[in-house]
């Protein structure tokens, strides 16, 4: 995706782009780049700038004489540009209104949450049209290519508007797409935002550094928004960045813009950016053999369940529940004195050595060892047992994690890390620091979606103490959805299970 567009929104067979319109072609056209970007000295330098190597973090500036436009260059982690004042302020105020005019969508998966326009590349709206066919047409095109060496295709061209409102955002990924003889050369965002967006409103562009293996880690650079820019950088392998989520405190404010892609040829294997190796196996969790123990079951569920679990009614009502639904919820699971002194052991302390998982394209949250007789329990034949009572089915391994998600952490679905197929078990845990009798409002993001060809099938809210047990079959995924500024200091942790099927692991 470039900054926010929806690739699925938008088939193949619709992205045919017109050419450049006759009026434009005769002339006639009154939109027109800043001119002091076309100044053949601005050119220069820009490029020279954009194009050095990035080996380390620097800005260039170059200032148009009497203030009138600033180009910048941020060098690494990759190369990115924006040019200031770069069309008539009037002409896109006109066009924000005409926007606002059209239909607009909420889009909300495990990778983004905002609104969108549909494809503007054939709507006839003036403005729109206006700003289409010349960002697609020769002019700006050719002065593309000179600032950043890169060839492009006349008259093919992606655009969208968004807007970003209140917790919205879109999450690490990199724009590598290609589409028959071309591919996606340099994302753009032209920004309509209010002429006093901040910093604190957040919606920045961030830019991710990438370890040795090519994979993205924390966001090294920053765009932040402002009026009548542009911001744009060349797609690939490397390219790894984020729309950082809208924090402005007034909820009327949002972060406006129009973006997309310019394209080009494919060019040859060796002249293209290396790719990332596969994700290795260690970014899921273990599979683990279950544990045995000497105590009878009864005793050790006893010790740890709530009684009301125990009871052979209620397990025959939870397993009808469960085999109609594939899924239930044990509210209150753990015995009330096992629940609050396991909470206690969860201290900050605890967390700020523990390990954040990721990459950040895969997930970003904290992990700390499965240690203590509680997640050895949960993690026994014995328990293993208490689940086939409840769900009809036998279990031979088991993986596990003990989880914590803080504001701006998530998981997301990535075809290299897709999790086995089995009984996924999750354990909510409040905190003792929190004030638990408080709802978690799904607002905040933190909540676990199942979905399955782009369908929503199941959304679980974190409960304190509650397990929630779900058959997770082939084309099911899962992820956690990001965990926005709106949840202040609350919090989600858990213990996450997967049991494996005993026929499925032989």
């Amino acid at each position: 995706m470039g900054e926010s567009k929806v690739e699925a929104e938008y088939p193949a067979e619709k992205r045919a782009r017109k050419g450049i319109d006759n009026d434009a072609a005769a002339g006639t056209r009154r939109l027109q780049l800043n001119s002091g970007y076309l100044d053949e000295q601005f050119i220069k330098e820009f490029h020279a700038a954009f194009t050095e190597p990035n080996d380390k973090q620097t800005l260039h500036t170059i200032d148009l004489p009497n203030n009138k436009g600033r180009g910048e260059v941020v060098s690494s982690p990759f190369h990115t540009g924006r040019l200031q004042h770069i069309l008539p302020a009037k002409f896109l105020h006109e066009l924000k209104t005409e926007l606002t005019e059209l239909d607009w969508h909420e889009r909300s998966n495990d990778l983004y949450w905002f609104h969108q326009t549909d494809d503007l590349a054939l709507n006839g709206r003036q403005h729109i049209k206006e700003l289409r066919d010349y960002l697609s047409g020769e002019e700006f095109v050719g002065f593309m290519e000179q600032i950043t060496g890169v060839q492009l295709t006349r008259g093919y061209l992606d655009l969208a508007a968004q807007r970003y409102k209140q917790g919205n955002h879109l999450l690490c990924h990199d724009d590598d797409v290609q589409r028959g003889k071309l591919t996606r050369k340099i994302a753009y965002i032209i920004y309509l935002v209010d002429e006093d967006w901040t910093t604190k409103d957040g919606g920045a562009l961030g830019l991710f550094a990438t370890d040795a293996s090519g994979y993205p880690t924390e966001v090294a650079a920053r765009i932040v928004p402002e009026f009548n820019s542009i911001g744009f950088f060349l797609t690939g392998h490397a390219s790894f960045h984020t729309v950082e989520e809208v924090t402005v405190a007034d909820a009327d404010r949002e972060r406006w813009s129009v973006t997309g892609w310019f394209y080009g040829p494919v060019g040859d294997a060796e002249s293209e950016p290396k790719a990332p190796p596969p994700l290795p196996s260690s970014i899921l969790p273990e599979l683990l053999p279950l544990v045995d123990f000497d105590a009878e079951d009864a005793v050790l569920w006893e010790r740890w369940i709530n009684s009301d679990y125990l009871s052979a009614n209620v397990q025959t009502k939870i397993q009808a529940t469960f085999l109609e639904q594939s899924s239930v919820e044990l509210r209150d699971f753990l015995r009330p004195e096992v629940y609050s002194n396991f909470i206690a052991t969860l201290t900050p302390e605890l967390w700020a050595t523990s390990n954040q998982r990721g990459p950040a394209h895969v997930s970003k949250y904290l992990e700390t060892p499965a240690t203590g007789d509680l997640a050895l329990f949960l993690r026994s034949a014995s328990f293993a047992r208490f689940l086939t009572q409840l769900t009809s089915l036998d279990y031979s391994n088991v993986s596990q994690q003990i989880r914590k998600f803080e504001k701006g952490h998530y998981t997301l679905i990535n075809d290299q890390a897709l999790e086995p197929c089995g009984l996924d078990a999750t354990l909510f845990l409040g905190s003792a620091l929190e004030t638990d009798n408080v709802p978690w409002d799904v607002s905040w993001g933190g909540a676990t979606h199942y979905i399955a060809d782009k369908d929503e099938l199941l959304r679980i809210v974190p409960q304190p103490n509650s397990l929630a047990l779900v058959l997770r079959d082939e084309g099911t995924l899962r992820f956690v959805k990001y965990l926005n500024f709106m949840a202040q200091q609350r919090s989600r942790q858990d213990i996450s299970m997967t049991f494996i099927e005993t026929d499925a692991s032989q």
